[in-house]
């Protein structure tokens, strides 16, 4: 009776060694042309938290030096044993940005050593404007800064060439007094 069904074989079932290194090859392939994208978009943040950090640091001072009668003075910095941004206020320094910034992944650097901000808010005259820029270590040519603009003491957040002495003009000093 084996004789009348045609006999059965067994089908193996798979991938070749050949398709699976064309797709681990595909994959290698896309990762090479998204990894730049990522560590792109990875620095942009990691500047636009140190950014937002800072401005807020200058505002919190200015606040303080209003509500406390009181001269508060900021002094922006690296810590060069963890290559962090931060920033000394009155004696206590604070850590500017996430904590998850790799070593010597940004740079901070500005006009002045420090600002200082008087009992009424207002800096003097030869410390602004006060400009504070954030740039990659990479090479890269975006950058971010905080800017005290004005003897009022307005902080404004720009990005790359708004943030040079050269190109701030008399408009945008205007505009940050409003």
């Amino acid at each position: 009776m084996n004789h009348l069904h045609p006999s059965r074989r067994a089908t193996a079932s798979g991938f070749t060694l050949i398709e699976v290194l064309i797709v681990v090859f595909m994959i290698a392939i896309l990762m090479a042309i998204a990894a730049p994208s990522w560590l792109a978009y990875l620095t942009r943040q990691r500047m636009r938290a140190v950014q937002n950090d800072l401005a807020e640091v200058l505002r919190q001072a200015q606040t303080n030096a209003i509500q406390t009668r009181s001269e508060q003075r900021v002094t922006i910095d690296i810590d060069m044993d963890t290559r962090v941004p931060t920033v000394l206020v009155n004696g206590t320094t604070q850590i500017l940005g996430s904590s998850n910034i790799p070593e010597g992944a940004l740079t901070l650097r500005n006009s002045d050593e420090s600002i200082t901000f008087d009992y009424q808010g207002a800096s003097p005259v030869d410390e602004v404007p006060f400009i504070a820029i954030i740039e990659p270590d990479n090479g890269a040519t975006t950058q971010r800064c905080v800017i005290v603009a004005s003897l009022l003491g307005t902080v404004k957040a720009e990005r790359d060439e708004n943030c040079d002495r050269d190109n701030l003009t008399d408009e945008l000093l205007i505009t940050n007094n409003d």
